[in-house]
């Protein structure tokens, strides 16, 4: 018989006790903010269960909060919370979008347990609606997600902020293959301690199921390498052309990955602005290479889909060239003698009902494990939705198979796709064995409460170990699962099997690399006005670099000056502060234009504009590249550029690379500093400010205060003069002043200053 975790917070014979789920919270609770590695199955939620009614029970006025990238994944979880913890229901909320914003305040404010979409926290705390002040957990779910610009970002951010006892909780099965990916995984989250958890070890083994796996490899009939053998001439011939240009370095297909190819039209397109006039062939260069991005799609299809996926395409190229506005690079395949005859010999095969030998091998296995398991359910993954169409109707013309095709909910061409009400209802009915088989894209992958299956069949391999993951993860949560990868013999096929094979081995590797080794610490440091560091910053430049940016090359290269000193801070504004009055936003053309597409751009500009006598954007890259790599008209970029100078007043510096980045940075930094004795401010304070927020801004510098506790001690003593007389015990009659913040308060009113 299992034995239960008994807790006050915790429903009895709810929760079976697990020897290394109880040491994954210990490790939480002693480390502070962790990152929870583990496979689908593992119970990362009863960690965070476990965790939160541990914090409730010590402070049960506080909140827990946790967010989930799908509205359904946040319902799961608020049924979870609902199961095991002994509160009252309507402690236990969800807020969505869904959720008027009329009655999302009152939940929040009555709540202990929100679970909700981050898109919605972070549109709140936008608004002033909601303050993180009282938060004492975060779980960020799927936290693989927490790279760029995604809401997770920002919402750890401010809970840094604001928080009076802040910890995290990120929770993944897979957060990357790519050291660089899951080092700002843990950058933005904040994290300080990585756990990992995985089948084979001694403490899980009794928890887990076997995942049985098995490779099935098909040979292409000669009839598509015919096809293939036409797409490929095709694609040589536009590489040839490229290389004669001097932009293309071989010949052939097979040493191009998609990869290299969007490089190069990014290429071409940035000397279409640079060269176009005096080199008129680089419009035939645009033209050529779009071709050939085109060709090598249809050849992906043909090898990993069949011949009616790429009949389909075929059939939509030549209706896009028939209309108005059409491309030169269509009409020029679709006149092409090989591309023609390609286009009649897949009609043929169309015709002729000739299917991908990986579909008959897909009923073969379903018709297997359903006559020796009638009850059995499946997952067919699929990465394309008229692929998974046409895989719906295949497997229904098999007795014994009962195939529902499963996708998101945008509207693609003229697939309306399918709604959320529609995606929880198929999940229902595969439940309740209407059907026993869903064919999922890439939606099904995560953020959905789809149950365990017997079986998942990888109708492709995909090329990131993150989804990968997520695929195998839908089986051996009850019971033995089984996963069955379909693979064409000397195609894309196999490449991206691989691929994601080694991505998956450099992730575990990276992260037992990082497990144990001691993290920055990120917790939000006191606010404070600093003149001068220990010897080491004595006679030298400094300058303040945001979190975010300590990764960047930029950093590297100004670190390696001998008279500059780096001092890395998470910065309120801005990437970097030169000086008491200069403040700098870096954004590489990229990002400029997406800030300008997401509003964060102008809520920048405002915010430095605000704070410091002398903002300052850099805008990194060719300044011609502005008008070319996003689809932004051009005079919306004009616009925005003379709005930044004449109505925010911030100048705009342009800086070709990396190396001109640098060279500004530290120049500017310099001729700010050297020679004058200047403190550089780092606390955020408004130019002009009233009495009270003057005052306020004083008691902020206080170690450990932060506004709330500012307003706090003021409004308990009155006056910053009683305040700095206070003793210890009276400083500790105000709430949430304990022994050690008010010894570090009068620790510092008490010093002598002495220079330096």
């Amino acid at each position: 018989m299992p034995e239960f975790v008994v807790h006050p917070l915790i429903k009895e014979n709810s929760v079976e006790q697990r020897l290394y789920q109880e040491v994954l919270v210990a490790r939480v609770l002693e480390k502070g903010n962790s990152l929870v590695v583990a496979p689908t199955a593992l119970g990362k939620t009863i960690v965070a269960v476990m965790i939160a009614a541990h914090l409730l029970q010590k402070k049960p006025e506080a909140k827990i909060l946790l967010v989930a990238p799908t509205k359904p994944l946040a319902v799961q979880h608020k049924n979870s919370f609902t199961k095991f913890m002994k509160l009252e229901e309507e402690k236990i909320v969800l807020l969505t979008g869904s959720t008027p914003s009329s009655k999302r305040e009152a939940l929040w404010q009555n709540a202990s347990i929100i679970s909700a979409t981050p898109q919605a926290i972070e549109n709140d705390l936008i608004q002033g609606k909601l303050s993180l002040k009282d938060v004492n957990l975060i779980v960020f779910d799927e936290a693989h997600r927490a790279v760029r610009n995604y809401s997770y970002v920002f919402l750890a951010q401010n809970y840094m902020k604001q928080a009076l006892q802040p910890l995290i909780l990120a929770l993944t099965a897979s957060p990357g293959g790519e050291e660089e990916r899951i080092q700002e995984v843990c950058k933005n989250l904040f994290i300080q301690n990585i756990e990992i958890k995985s089948e084979g070890d001694e403490d899980v083994k009794p928890y887990t199921h076997e995942i049985e796996n098995e490779w099935i490899k098909v040979d292409l009939p000669a009839e598509f390498l015919e096809i293939k053998k036409l797409l490929k001439g095709f694609m040589r011939e536009q590489l040839l052309f490229l290389k004669k240009l001097g932009y293309a370095k071989g010949i052939y297909p097979n040493m191009m990955r998609r990869k290299d190819l969007i490089e190069l039209q990014v290429r071409i397109r940035r000397d279409l602005i640079q060269r176009a006039k005096t080199h008129p062939a680089i419009y035939m260069a645009a033209s050529r290479c779009a071709a050939l991005l085109k060709i090598a799609h249809a050849e992906l299809l043909l090898e990993t889909q069949g011949i009616s996926s790429l009949q389909e395409y075929f059939a939509k190229m030549f209706s896009a060239s028939q209309k108005s506005g059409a491309t030169k690079a269509g009409k020029y395949i679709l006149g092409k003698e090989e591309i023609q005859k390609a286009i009649a010999l897949t009609k043929a095969l169309h015709e002729k009902k000739i299917i991908h030998p990986k579909v008959e091998k897909l009923q073969e296995v379903l018709s297997k494990q359903f006559a020796g398991n009638p009850e059995s359910r499946v997952i067919v993954f699929n990465h394309y939705r008229d692929s998974a169409k046409f895989l719906e109707k295949q497997l229904n013309s098999i007795a014994g198979i009962k195939a529902k095709r499963f996708v998101g909910q945008a509207m693609k061409e003229r697939d309306k796709g399918m709604s959320q009400k529609e995606q929880i209802q198929a999940i229902a009915d595969l439940k309740e064995g209407k059907y026993n088989t869903l064919i999922g894209t890439s939606v099904i992958e995560e953020g959905l409460d789809i149950p365990a299956v017997d079986l998942v069949v990888f109708f492709e391999p995909v090329p990131s170990e993150i989804r990968a993951i997520q695929r195998r993860g839908r089986t051996g949560r009850l019971a033995k699962g089984k996963a069955v990868i379909l693979m064409a013999r000397n195609t894309r096929d196999e490449s991206f099997y691989w691929s994601a094979v080694s991505k998956e081995k450099a992730m575990k590797k990276v992260l037992h690399s990082m497990k144990g080794m001691p993290l920055e610490k990120k917790k939000m440091e006191a606010q404070t006005t600093l003149t001068k560091f220990n010897e080491e910053a004595k006679n030298k430049i400094i300058i303040f670099v945001d979190t975010r940016e300590q990764a960047s090359n930029v950093v590297r290269e100004l670190s390696k000056r001998e008279d500059v000193f780096i001092k890395v801070k998470q910065l309120e504004l801005g990437d970097y502060v030169l000086s008491d009055q200069v403040i700098v936003e870096r954004k590489t053309v990229e990002d400029f234009l997406q800030s300008m597409i997401d509003g964060r751009l102008f809520n920048q500009l405002v915010d430095m504009a605000s704070n410091y006598e002398k903002p300052l954007m850099l805008i990194e890259g060719r300044q011609e590249e502005i008008y070319a790599l996003r689809n932004i008209h051009g005079n919306a970029i004009k616009g925005a550029l003379t709005s930044i100078a004449l109505d925010y007043h911030v100048p705009i510096i342009f800086t070709k690379d990396l190396e001109e980045s640098v060279s500004f940075l530290y120049l500017i930094a310099k001729r700010e500093q050297l020679g004058k004795d200047r403190d550089i401010r780092l606390r955020i304070g408004r130019k002009g400010l009233t009495q009270n927020e003057l005052q306020q801004f004083i008691v902020e510098s206080l170690p450990l205060i932060g506004p709330t506790m500012a307003k706090s001690l003021l409004k308990h003593f009155g006056s910053i003069r009683k305040l700095f007389l206070a003793s210890e015990e009276k400083l500790q009659k105000v709430e949430n002043i304990g022994e050690k913040k008010a010894s570090e308060i009068r620790k510092i009113i008490d010093a002598e200053w002495k220079e330096e």
